[in-house]
């Protein structure tokens, strides 16, 4: 009987140190905490985010919110997100000072904004920006909301570790697609902001949950890559995207707390933007997707097993000496208040530094994530990198945490130049650009500190989320479902001949040979964005030209040949379309349509089939055929088509993508034709 009662009371205390594990030595429970609170200011403050900013807000579109969370009992590590355009080292140290008395260790306490540009300035922020700008009461006003901020953070720190409850972490990874890359390039250059379609981007929404013993999602913590910028410089208070992302997570789930990071998105804005609507919609998109994701198998997680930093030191641009900063006292602006900061420096440090000392921050939850914070506002390039480095499955990496060394451009971006690259710098009181070495430097600093354990894996295939991801298998999912819907007339008959022409096709690519089309980018028959060669009806008789190399079709068979190109513009004047030659002979007359059709050669020996599969109000892109009856010599061997404008005066035009991926596609079409 005594035996069996020891027996009963060890069961019952390894269940119990089971059921009350910290940190990871279960995946069945984890000590978590977390706190909000409202920190909007109530009273004037110029907002941070735009430099022609010199009057405080005007107004307050959403409440900003600072928010923690903490994970694990003892030596817990610590999360603070706050409502704000960026977060300096001075705010973070002044916060880990506070709360090290209540057991919070200042390497595991990371601090990262939101980078909504609609938040309060703060001490030390991008000092240059408002430097001899701003009047001593609006500095005072300053410093009150940045003691303010710091005061509730405390707040929300000591309250999260009071009310730790164990619960259950998981995480898993989703996708969102409003992030566009912003940088514009002409020439190899950078030539302003806009939407880069071809630009990197990093579309990954990796998320994390905590919920209580009973099932109920306690804390959500997302993260996405992207500016938060949508509003623009409406002089209103706004958490922009994130905020209302936020919003609507905690709405959806009522007993939550949500949480939003910022990942590698330095040179990614939201598309589109303009305004609150936008931006509404921006956060609704990540809160449909959270929950989406929130319903599906996630990936069982212990708390944080391991936290690891490093300080590394990015090089800059050997700074030019007292001389140069003398001459630029005089200029006023920017570049004056830049000049009187540097020989401040050399006054009181005897030189100014060439190097800028760069805080990285990693948690571990055991061998299923790893967790990188990077400091400043970091370029999408690093997270290609480090995904393809490192093993991206396992990896979540955070930008704009723990300190405000402003733009970590790489060697892309520093190769164009422009505004990450050079013109932001002054702003943040650097004396000049990063190095193209920046890029090496960080990206070896996060992999000495993550490779042991999450490595790249031999067989890695290249994370999926770092490029608009292609639209072409639904396209030909909807062509299928299109199909089977019933057809009557001229449609029929249409659809008929595609068919038989997509039976007929021969397995050959076009390549383009001459013309004097324009180059640009423009939606395929997928609606994806590719580079293609266009003529306008503007100028008559400007041609492009392609061949298809055949290599001696049967001479008793029928010839039908595939190419993808567009047609747009049509509520531009006719003024007699286009003609298309092949081999400088038979001649085809067409011109702009978003519907299927059909035109003939005079003699009614060959015939264009056109098969559009995108459309707008305007343009269409999809699937040309060229179907050839009782082709003569030349034409089974190759077949060279011109296309020329018959007009002039309209911007009406067609277009020929330059990639031709013809095998595959037909392939694909085949199988919807069935």
């Amino acid at each position: 009987m005594r035996i069996s009662c020891i027996l009963l009371t060890l069961v019952f205390f390894c269940l119990t140190t089971i059921c009350h594990s910290n940190q990871g030595d279960s995946l069945e429970s984890v000590f978590i905490g977390s706190s909000k609170t409202d920190i909007t200011p109530n009273f004037p403050v110029v907002l941070a985010g735009y430099g022609g900013r010199t009057k405080e807000f005007e107004g307050v579109d959403a409440a900003l919110w600072a928010r923690c969370l903490v994970i694990g009992k003892d030596d817990p590590a610590v999360l603070v997100v706050v409502d704000n355009c960026g977060i300096t080292k001075e705010i973070r140290s002044k916060l880990a000072q506070r709360i090290s008395e209540f057991g919070v260790s200042e390497k595991n306490l990371v601090v990262s904004a939101t980078h909504t540009h609609n938040a309060p300035s703060l001490r030390g922020y991008a000092p240059i920006l408002w430097a001899g700008r701003t009047s001593p009461e609006q500095e005072k006003r300053i410093d009150k909301y940045t003691s303010l901020l710091i005061d509730k953070m405390e707040s929300i720190v000591i309250e999260a570790l009071k009310n730790q409850e164990l619960m259950k972490l998981s995480w898993s990874r989703g996708a969102v697609r409003f992030g566009g890359n912003r940088r514009v390039i002409r020439n190899g250059k950078w030539s302003g902001f806009g939407f880069q379609r071809n630009g990197p981007v990093d579309h990954s929404l990796p998320v994390m949950v905590a919920r209580d013993l009973e099932g109920n999602t306690r804390v959500v913590w997302s993260n996405y890559a992207c500016h938060c910028t949508t509003v623009g410089g409406r002089n209103h208070i706004s958490g922009d995207w994130a905020g209302y992302a936020n919003e609507m997570i905690e709405k959806e789930f009522k007993s939550a707390l949500s949480l939003m990071t910022i990942g590698c998105g330095a040179d990614v804005g939201p598309q589109p933007s303009g305004g609150l609507g936008d931006a509404k919609s921006h956060g609704s998109t990540i809160a449909k997707e959270v929950k989406n994701l929130l319903g599906k198998k996630m990936i069982p997680l212990p708390g944080v097993t391991s936290v690891t930093n490093s300080v590394t030191k990015l090089p800059l641009v050997k700074p030019l000496p007292r001389k140069h900063w003398e001459s630029q006292k005089s200029l006023g602006g920017f570049q004056g208040e830049l000049a009187n900061a540097m020989l401040n420096e050399i006054e009181s440090l005897g030189k100014i530094s060439s190097v800028v000392e760069y805080p990285i921050h990693s948690w571990k939850f055991g061998d299923q994530l790893a967790m990188v914070f990077l400091a400043g506002e970091v370029v999408v390039d690093y997270s290609v990198r480090l995904n393809a480095e490192l093993d991206w499955k396992r990896l979540w990496i955070s930008a704009w945490s723990n300190d405000m060394p402003g733009y970590i451009p790489s060697k892309r971006v520093l190769k164009e130049g422009g505004y990450e690259a050079e013109f932001s710098q002054v702003y943040y009181g650097l004396p000049g650009p990063y190095l193209p070495e920046v890029e090496d430097t960080v990206v070896n600093a996060v992999t000495d500190l993550l490779k042991e354990d999450f490595g790249a894996r031999k067989d890695q295939k290249i994370a999926p989320f770092h490029s608009f991801p292609s639209s072409e298998a639904a396209t030909f999912k909807r062509i299928s479902s299109w199909l089977s819907e019933p057809k009557l007339g001229q449609e029929k008959k249409i659809l008929e001949a595609v068919q038989k022409c997509i039976q007929l096709a021969l397995p050959v690519n076009a390549s383009m040979i001459s013309g004097q089309g324009e180059r640009t980018e423009w939606h395929n028959f997928s609606g994806d964005f590719v580079e293609r060669s266009f003529i306008r009806q503007s100028n008559r008789g400007v041609e492009i030209s392609w061949k298809f190399l055949l290599n001696e079709a049967k001479s008793n068979e029928e010839i039908a040949l595939c190419f993808t190109g567009g047609l747009g513009w049509k509520t531009e004047p006719e003024t007699g379309g286009f003609m298309m030659y092949v081999n400088g002979k038979s001649s085809i007359a067409f011109d702009v349509t978003t519907s299927p059709r059909i035109w003939s050669s005079s003699d009614q020996r060959i015939k264009l089939l056109y098969l559009p599969t995108w459309s707008s109000d305007l343009d269409s892109g999809g699937f040309f055929f060229l179907h050839i009856l009782n082709p003569d010599e030349q034409e089974r061997n190759d077949i060279k088509i011109s296309v020329a404008s018959n007009g002039q005066e309209s911007k009406r035009w067609f277009a020929v993508d330059l990639e031709q991926k013809i095998v595959d596609r037909l392939n694909h079409l085949k199988v919807a034709f069935k």
